[in-house]
């Protein structure tokens, strides 16, 4: 086993043969300060992904959708933004890439440390969906205040009608169902009134009506079978 010594004259050895460039204390700082702010970076866009994510699935009354069955599930997953999971994904890989530089780094299996990062960023993104960040970005969208992303919280908006989703307030309860106005809380030229039979077991006479709902079901010549509401 090679001693101190024979290292140090080892390396001295590759430097003076031009095998390994030696580099100032600077230089090495500025990579360090370079990596750090390169995570931070990361991390933030991860925050913000990962909140707009969790915020948007309960804006929109989609999580309601899991307590729908194994078709509401289905449906589910049909709304996860599977491009920004993408996105956070390759942030977090890059994290984990630049924490390689570290000894702490270095020393952590890579799928741990991943795994670490990929925790790390979505518990962050969870408190930052607390926040009020969204609502008043939403506010800005709503009134065509928010370039580049404004989009994206208009899309919340949107009717979802084509993919078996329907939000709107009841104006007449029947004995075999109701009416649901889907305004989506805008005047655009898309509300339409469904009359909505809801599945079997469910109390109709338990609604009122101006009582926002978000039903799940299949929509025919104006009639909706549902197999699943719930208040929003």
């Amino acid at each position: 086993m090679n001693n101190p010594e024979d290292i140090k004259k080892n390396v001295l050895e590759r430097i003076r043969s031009g095998q390994v460039a030696m580099h100032s204390r600077a230089y090495f700082a500025v990579r360090v300060a370079g990596a750090i702010a390169l995570i931070a970076l990361a991390l933030a866009l991860i925050a913000l992904i990962a909140s707009f994510g969790f915020w948007s699935v309960h804006e929109s009354g989609e999580w309601l959708l899991l307590g729908f069955g194994g078709r509401g599930v289905s449906t589910f997953l049909g709304f996860i933004p599977w491009t920004g999971l993408i996105l956070v994904a390759v942030f977090v890989a890059l994290i984990g890439l630049q924490l390689r530089r570290f000894r702490l780094g270095y020393r952590s299996p890579l799928l741990f440390a991943f795994a670490a990062i990929l925790a790390a960023s979505f518990a962050l993104g969870f408190i930052v969906s607390l926040t009020p960040l969204h609502p008043l970005l939403q506010e800005r969208a709503d009134r065509g205040e928010l370039p580049f992303v404004g989009e994206l919280y208009e899309a919340l908006r949107a009717p979802q009608e084509d993919r078996g989703v329907f939000r709107g307030t009841v104006t007449a309860i029947g004995t075999d169902g109701f009416s649901l106005a889907c305004n989506d809380r805008d005047t655009d030229a898309d509300e339409r009134t469904y009359t909505v039979t809801p599945p079997s077991g469910f109390d109709a006479a338990s609604l009122h009506v101006g009582e926002r709902l978000y039903v799940a079901g299949d929509a025919a010549s104006g009639t909706v079978r549902a197999y699943g509401i719930h208040p929003l």
